[in-house]
Parts: structure tokens; sequence; C-alpha cells
């Protein structure tokens, strides 16, 4: 083993799972099946990790699963790599490295057969080591080495022709094979080296799907010209669905040659090679690899249960046939009057007498079999949701007519009786009827479900501060790297298998990374200027709400008002599509009733939660005073909007917190106290400069597909690191020089657009280059003005405070002689009583303002400082100078 390979590998050990060094074993390792301190492995060769609880766990797990970060680079372990001594330095250290460490071969045997080479890939603009293994008439197979998740799916490179050929190791001829008793024909040419090791003669199909009749040919004239019989073939495809298909397939087809076949199969996702590693290639390995292969050719369900029975003389089972369920029963009585008729004795010895083919008649007799579901439910993994208490089986219904499959989920109450489960899987499946009993229904459930596994879920769709992880409908991103999701709807990110429940966003994310475009940022630009770009500079941050909450805190708001027409439902529904969500801008808080206000501010997580109000400029009502913008305070911090209680016996609630970011878009400002308004940025968008090509501009952006731009979320989900690191570099002195600045002496304001500051650089040339220097230069100007007009903002008074006072100077302007006013002149202060105040108004046909709101907001008061609201004063304006309830104010 490579030593630095080895001291890594014990180093994670050690340090990850616990194990201590004794002697030439690693021990009291943490086994990952059951959690306990009991493992052990090699520390010679630490390969595979085996847990010491035989009868509870038993589990072995080879190290490339569970640190597969350290066989991601071969070039970087194997390129400069000494040779051992009094040995030449080979001319394929790279590609003898993988085959060694991280396939586990014996160099001696396969010395010649593979070059090593380079591979660069044009569309994804990065390159790598490769083993490549030459294929007949002049194609060839390579194997990619280093980091072959940078090039999507693909794991390996061919180039050339392969159908109807197979690649057979060069120390086999022909000749050699038709003398064979078998052939073993497996899928990769790992595989047939990994049988090799074993004395199988194994070839490569190279695919599932390529069935190598030239090959073939060969082997029979070999075969011919010896004088000899033909070998029979053992088809070894995988296990998958894909395998199986093609093993059937093939199996029909040579049959039809004149060739005798057989197949074996390895149960579970593994081949033939981690098998290998694995050690489990003995004599007693290959017998079950057989028997699961003859269960998967059974020619009829009878000829199937009776290979079950012969190996497990279970006497009831269930037993799957060409995707239905059925069930096999034996009757004692029947086959020893089977075993009687046979052998004409009752003596029980005597059935020892009885050859295979009366023993399979016999059985045949006295074994019945009868189908008890017509589809294949087949129960994957269980999840749960901890806040509700409620859990599901998660499972895939196959048909026999090879209808696509139907994946959904069975509750506990579903499976806990035959007429549950039969309600169920006939309301998920069309035409899928369970007929068995509840004792059978419990028998299929015991071997499906016993040993399940679990997979984690979240209800909501975005980022997992807990996980570390972005998910988004069929795409995650974790740690960089991007994990489309698996056949069974859940995503393997390492060793963390996550989900998300949530079915009410949908994002429609193109994995493509190469046909994103950039072009649109010439476009936002043209069209809304720097605004534009601010705005696009908060929308990036959004996506990072949680991870800059959790260093700096708190994430801002974002306000976006202007008049109808300035383009900001445009703005945002483009924004939307950068994320993948088409034709949306987002939800009216007024319309909604506060559970589904709730919902929907808890439903994403590192994605905008977009308020529009369609309807603010209307004057008073209820619907207006159902939403309070003070709700929002506890989001700035991302903590819980709302709690509700748990639906159970106890005391229990939940306060989802907030994950997301807030973003309000109307005509008008939002009118709130000065705690809202400090944690808002605020765009003003109007129709000024709008002319024939920024019209064009933002026509190109409703226009442009989403599949084109909706990778700019991949984008900057996949550069978290270098996005947050560049963020965080500057804001710093971005809060302290505009805390400096003249017009700015509200902190809470000052983070907030140094945030914005710090995501703008994000856009620039050091992040994701779409914008130049210049225009990057020209948006942070517009923030910082952005951040003294919100200073100006929260200096004035409240609008309402501001009518309050403009029609108290217009009633006292009115006359030499104070007329509101009970103090009078001179005295420094002002003294209101509501009640006179509203009586003026009405008689001078001045818009009164709603009373209840007004005391709430006349506190706030700042032109005349509010003094008391409840204070006895001797009136100077009414006559005999009466006591009166009155508001007083500094009159500055």
């Amino acid at each position: 083993m490579n030593p630095s390979l080895r001291a890594d590998i014990i180093g994670r050990l050690t340090r990850d799972m616990d194990a201590v060094e004794n002697g030439a074993y690693l021990q009291r390792v943490t086994c990952p099946g059951c959690g306990k301190r009991e493992a052990y492995i090699s520390t010679d060769k630490p390969w595979m990790l085996k847990c010491g609880r035989e009868n509870n766990c038993g589990d072995q797990h080879h190290v490339k699963e569970l640190f597969p970060e350290l066989f991601e680079s071969w070039t970087e372990r194997y390129a400069d790599l000494p040779p051992p001594p009094g040995k030449p330095k080979s001319t394929t250290p790279v590609a003898d490295g993988y085959l060694t460490d991280g396939r586990g071969f014996e160099l001696e045997r396969i010395q010649g057969w593979y070059t090593q080479e380079t591979y660069w890939s044009h569309k994804h603009s990065a390159g790598s080591t490769t083993v490549r293994f030459a294929l007949p008439g002049g194609a060839y197979w390579e194997r990619i080495l280093d980091k072959p998740e940078r090039f999507g799916k693909q794991k390996a490179n061919f180039v050339g022709r392969y159908k109807g050929q197979w690649w057979q190791p060069p120390t086999l001829t022909d000749a050699d094979l038709a003398e064979s008793d078998e052939i073993w024909i497996v899928e990769g040419i790992f595989d047939a080296i990994a049988l090799l090791h074993h004395g199988i003669a194994a070839v490569s199909a190279m695919s599932c799907s390529n069935y190598p009749d030239a090959a073939l040919k060969r082997v029979a004239d070999a075969a011919h010209a010896a004088g000899h019989g033909w070998p029979t073939l053992v088809w070894a495809l995988d296990s998958n669905r894909a395998g199986q298909n093609g093993t059937l397939k093939h199996v029909e087809r040579a049959r039809a040659a004149g060739w005798d076949c057989q197949a074996a199969q390895i149960p579970g996702k593994q081949d033939w090679n981690d098998q290998h590693q694995a050690d489990r290639l003995s004599q007693k390995h290959l017998q079950t690899y057989r028997y699961h292969g003859a269960l998967l050719l059974a020619e009829s369900p009878t000829a199937k249960a009776l290979l079950i029975y012969k190996r497990t003389e279970r006497r009831e089972f269930w037993f799957e046939y060409k995707h239905q369920v059925w069930w096999f029963k034996l009757s004692q009585e029947a086959f020893e009057r089977a075993v009687r008729s046979a052998t004409g004795s009752a003596d029980p010895e005597d059935m020892q007498l009885l050859d295979e083919q009366q023993r399979d008649a016999a059985l045949q007799q006295a074994g019945t079999v009868s189908r008890i579901c017509t589809c294949l439910p087949e129960f994957l993994y269980y999840q749960a949701n901890a806040i509700t208490d409620e859990s599901w089986y998660y499972a895939r219904v196959d048909f026999p007519s090879g209808k696509a499959s139907i994946k959904n989920t069975f509750s506990g109450g579903q499976l806990a009786s035959a007429s549950e489960f039969k309600k169920r899987l006939m309301g998920v499946a069309a035409g899928a009827l369970w007929t068995g009993t509840s004792q059978q229904l419990d028998s299929l459930l015991q071997d499906q479900i016993s040993n399940i596994k679990t997979v984690e879920t979240i209800d909501y769709i975005g980022y997992s501060r807990e996980h570390g992880a972005y998910v988004f409908g069929d795409l995650a991103v974790s740690d960089g790297t991007l994990y489309p999701i698996n056949s069974e709807d859940y995503f393997e990110l390492k060793k963390l298998q996550l989900k998300t429940l949530s079915q009410s966003v949908t994002l429609a994310i193109n994995p493509k990374r190469d046909e994103y475009r950039r072009d649109w940022a010439n476009n936002l630009y043209g069209a809304f200027g720097a605004r534009g770009v601010v705005a696009l500079a908060w929308w990036l941050g959004s996506l990072f709400a949680e991870q800059i909450r959790q260093r700096q805190k708190s994430y801002p708001f974002l306000e976006v008002i202007g008049e109808a027409g300035a383009g900001k439902s445009t703005l945002i529904e483009f924004f939307w599509k950068l994320c993948g969500r088409q034709d949306y801008e987002g939800f009216d808080p007024a319309k909604a009733t506060m559970p589904a206000r709730a919902r929907n501010f808890a439903q994403v997580s590192n994605l905008p939660v977009v308020l529009i109000e369609s309807d603010r400029e209307q004057e008073g009502g209820a619907k207006q005073r159902q939403f309070d913008w003070d709700e929002l305070k506890t989001a700035y911090n991302g903590r819980s909007i709302r709690a509700r209680g748990v639906k159970n016996s106890g005391n229990d609630t939940y306060e989802p917190p907030f994950r997301g970011a807030i973003l309000i878009s109307q005509n008008a400002a939002v009118q709130a106290g000065e705690a809202i308004q400090t944690r808002i940025t605020h765009l003003h968008f109007t129709r000024e400069g709008q002319n024939a090509q920024t019209k064009k501009m933002a026509e190109a952006l409703e226009r442009v597909p989403m599949e084109d731009v909706s990778g700019f979320l991949l984008e900057a989900t996949l550069r978290e690191r270098s996005l947050l690191a560049l963020m965080e570099r500057g804001i710093e002195d971005y809060e302290s020089n505009l805390i400096d600045d003249e017009g700015v002496h509200n902190l809470r304001i000052a983070k907030c657009h140094a945030q914005l500051l710090g995501l703008l650089d994000c856009l620039g040339p050091d992040g994701l280059d779409l914008f130049n220097e210049q225009i990057i230069d020209q948006a942070a100007g517009h923030i910082w003005q952005m951040a003294r007009e919100r200073q100006q903002a929260i200096n004035a008074d409240h609008p309402m405070v501001a009518e309050f006072w403009e029609a108290f100077d217009y009633i006292e302007g009115l006359r030499a002689d104070p007329t509101l006013n009970h103090y009078g002149d001179g005295t420094g202060q002002i003294a209101v009583n509501l009640k006179d105040f509203e009586r003026m108004c009405g008689e001078h046909k001045l818009r009164v303002p709603d009373i209840r709101e007004l005391k709430r907001h006349l506190k706030t008061s700042k032109s005349r400082k509010f003094v008391d609201s409840n204070r006895t004063v001797r009136s100077q304006v009414r006559l005999g100078n009466a006591s009166v309830k009155c508001w007083i104010f500094r009159d500055e």
C-alpha cells in the first residue's frame, strides 16, 4: 500500500472513528453499521473494516466507502512516488497505484495489459490521468482517475466501436476460452480481471446491452477446430434492472444459437471487483451468486419456488416472479404421499433413495403456488418528520406489463393489515391488487423492512444548515459538489442520505452547466442600471442567508418600490428564472391568512420570500390592518415569525426558524416603525430614463428561456465558500466607512448596507464575473446613497405623524390666537387634545387620520418631540381656563 495513503487512512480512522492501535490491528473502531466500538482493521493493509459483532451486525466496509475523498486524485498521490528498492521507475506509476490500491489487483498478473494515458474534456475544461485498455478492432476503453465527478456522470471514455465484441485477458486466447468449461461474461473490465484472480475465465462485454456475437463465433469456431463441445456461458452482469434485463435477453438469444447458459448475480449494488476486494469470491460465495442467477433464469413461478425451497427448506414463503408476488406452501402430507407413490414405502428413510428428478416431481405435486399480488411492491427506506411525529415507508411498485414504476409512501397504519394495505395500494397504483392475507403481508414486510435504511428529511426546499447541503428538487449541492437525485428519490451526499418532503415550491434547474448563459447580465444593467445590479447583489446574498446570519447574525430585507410600469415585476420574475422558478413573483400577505403566511415563510431556505402589496394605496380598512410589518422583526435575525402548538397531548410548540430572505415589492414605501425601517435596504425604481433600448433589453430578460439562465443558482451555490469569503473580506471596512460618513449614524443601517457592498464584490471580476469594475463602482456609489437616504427616512416623522402636524399647523395658522395648543404661545411646549383636533379637522374639511393608529405613532414624533400622552392642562384656549387632557410635545 502507498505509505501516504496508509497514513491518511489510519489518521482518519483514529480521528473520525475513535480507532485505537493495538499491535497488528486498529481496534475499538466505531462500526458504521451498528455504531458500536467493536470494529477492527489491519494496520499493515487497512482495506476492510469488519465489525466484531458477528451475530448482531457483522458489517464489512471497504475504506473507499468510508473515505472516498482519499481516493479522488491518484495523480497527486502516485505521480512522483519513488520506485521500490532495486527496481526501475515505472512508466505507469499512477495507473499502477490505482490498480493495486484502488482495485486490489496483483500487478504481476496484469502487467502489460494497460497503458497510462491522459484525457481532456473540452466540454468541462478539465483533464485527468487515465488507465487504458485496448479493445478489438483498434478501439479502447479508459478509466478517468482524478476526480471523475468533474466530468458529470462520465467516469470512463470509449473510443471506437466494440459492438459484438468483448474484452478478454491477453493471456487467454480464443482457443483457451474454447477449452474452458465455463466462460463468465461480465460488464466491466475490472470485473473480469477480479474473477481472473480467482481462477475464473472471464471476459467483459463492456455494456449490459452489448451481445458479443462476433466474439462468441470466434470461440465456437475454435471449439469446432479442436473437436470438442462449446463451453457453458455464465452471464454475470450487474444486478441492477438493466443488467437483469440484459441477462434475460442475452440468455434467450444465446440458447437459441445453441449455447448452454447459466447466470450469476450478486445481491445488492456491488460488482465483482467489490467482492474481490472484500474477499467474497470463495466457492461458497460463488454458489450463492449462482443460486441468485438461477432464480433470475427460472422459467416459471413453480420452478423458482422449488429453487428457493431446496435452498431454504421453508415450507411457506413469498417470492417475486416477473414483477408479481407469489406464495409457495408445501403440504407435508401431500409430499409424503408423492414419496410413497414413487418408492412404494412409507419409511422416511426411503426418501433418501429418491433422485433429484423424483424429489422435484414430489415437491411439485405437494407444493402449491398462488399469486397474491398483481404487482411488486418494494419498500426502499423509512422516512419521518420529527416535528409532526409522522412517518412513512417509501416504496416502489413495479408492474409485469412493462408500465413505468410508481413510487409513493405507505404509513405504518396502512401496513398493519391486509385490508388497509390493499386500499392504499389500489389508491397509488392503477391496476394493482393485493389478494393475500395479513399473515402473508407480514411475511413480506418482515423480509423487506426489518433492516430498512433510514433517509433523513427536511420539510422545506433550499439549504439545510444541519446537513450543510442545498436541496433543489432533483438536484442537491453540498461542499461544492453537485448531486443528482438517485433512482429512489433521495440524495446520497457522501455519508448522508437526505430528501425534502416539501411539494409546494418547484425549482426546474438545468443541470447542464455548459448551457448556462451569462449575457443576461448586460441586459440587466442596460434595462435597470445600477439599481438592477444592487438588487441582484441582494438576491445573490439571499442564496447564502443562513450562512450570513450564522456569521453576522442578520441579513437585511430589500424593499423594491416604484410607480406602475417601472419594471419591478419584470426584474423579480427574471430573478426567479435565475433560480429555476417560472412565472412567479411573490404573494400578498394582506390577502393571506396568518397560517398561510407562516407556511410561506417556512417553506424555503436560502431563497427569497417575496411580499407583493398590490393594494397598499387603499386607505385603512381591516384588509390592511390584518398584516403588521412588525411581524417581520424576528425574521431579520432568522428567528421564528410564528409559533404554533404541536398536535399532541403535551405542551409542545413548534417555532420554525426563518431560513430565507425577505423582499418587499410594492408601489408605495413600507409604513412602519424605526425597528423595521432600519432592517430594510430600499430601492426606488422609476420610469425615468426608459426608452426603446431599455425596453428591448427588458423584453430580452422576459423572453430568455429559463433553461439558459437557471444555472446561476448552481454557479453560486457550488462556489459557496469562495463567495462567502469574498463577501466577508471587505465588510468590516465598508461598515466602519459608512459609520464614519456624516449622513449615516445608525449602526444597523451601516451594517445592512455594508453587507450589500460585500455581496456586490461577488458579482465582480473576483467573484462570478458578471460585471466589470466600472459597473460595480457605480452600483457601490448607489448603495452609499441608499444608506444616507435610509438614515434621512428614519430621521423624519412617520407619514401619519407628519400629516398630523401639517393639519395642526394649518389650523393654527388660520387665526392669530392659538386654536389647538392649550398651552398657548411662548411656553416652548404644545398641548393638544385629540378630540379637539378631530373636531377642528372636520370643521375645516381636512382628512382625519385614524385616531387609534395616530396615537400609536405620535409617540415617535421627531419634529416636535413627544413628552406625555395624558397630562391634565389648564387650557389657555377654552373659556374659564378649563382643565383638559392633552398630549404634550416640545415646540421645536
